[in-house]
């Protein structure tokens, strides 16, 4: 059975773990990280790796590096919001599963060339699927990457993967950062009868744009939400709040 750290890169695995240590209080802010290379002997990975999961920790806020110094657990901003958008089933005591509709290789259109930064009409592959919680539909997501012949597509990847993660797996390009723009929007009528609801009714879009170095386009995704069944939610903490 493939498991979720069967498809997920090395470097986020790093990330994670130490992202564990720091939110579980093992590494307290103001503490030196183990230096690149005592990481990668201790992880049995390559420097370059190391520094792509540290890459994702500052990212995050969680570090900060200092020039011949080395890397630091970091001060938790309080002003900052997070928001989480990996898994919908917010509520540890919902159930929350993912069916994979369709996959198609299909010519960009105007809309998403242009988030993508590609001509219209250019290739893509779109993975259509349907989330639910305890058994309920409660979002239709489009996924968008770019199409590469001969390149292998894993169902359990596409299916469960957050799409950071996917986008990463499917181009071999470490992500650098996403975009998320959320609006207002009505149903329509092929979104409605996925969430077996009325066509019209107010719905909730999420876009999120995955990019890599350079802030170029490596992937995206747009989400229609049920508007009374999906709730997301921002906070505000400490790291061992």
């Amino acid at each position: 059975m493939k498991t979720r750290e069967s498809f997920v890169p090395v470097y986020f695995q790093l990330a994670e773990d130490l992202k564990e240590k720091i939110l579980a209080g093992e590494l307290k802010p103001g503490d030196a990280l183990p230096s690149e290379t005592q990481l990668g002997e201790q992880y049995r990975i390559s420097k370059m790796t190391v520094r792509n999961g540290l890459r994702l920790l500052a990212q995050e806020g969680l570090i900060k590096s200092f020039r011949g110094k080395g890397n630091f657990v970091a001060h938790p901003n309080l002003s900052e919001l997070i928001l989480k958008l990996s898994d919908p089933g917010l509520e540890s005591s919902r159930s929350y599963d993912a069916k994979l509709l369709a996959i198609n290789v299909i010519s960009a259109e105007d809309g998403v060339a242009l988030r993508l930064q590609i001509k219209p009409g250019s290739k893509l592959i779109r993975f259509r699927r349907l989330l639910l919680m305890d058994k309920e539909p409660v979002a239709v997501e489009n996924r968008y990457l770019t199409y590469q012949r001969g390149q292998p597509l894993v169902e359990q990847e596409i299916k469960y993967a957050d799409f950071p993660e996917a986008v990463a797996k499917h181009t071999g390009i470490i992500t650098e950062g996403n975009q998320v723009t959320i609006s207002a929007v009505s149903l329509n009528q092929a979104d409605s009868e996925l969430l077996e609801t009325s066509s019209g009714i107010p719905a909730l879009k999420i876009e999120q744009l995955v990019y890599g170095r350079k802030n170029t386009p490596l992937g995206l995704s747009i989400m229609i939400c049920h508007g009374e069944k999906y709730h997301l939610i921002a906070s505000t903490r400490s790291f061992f709040s």
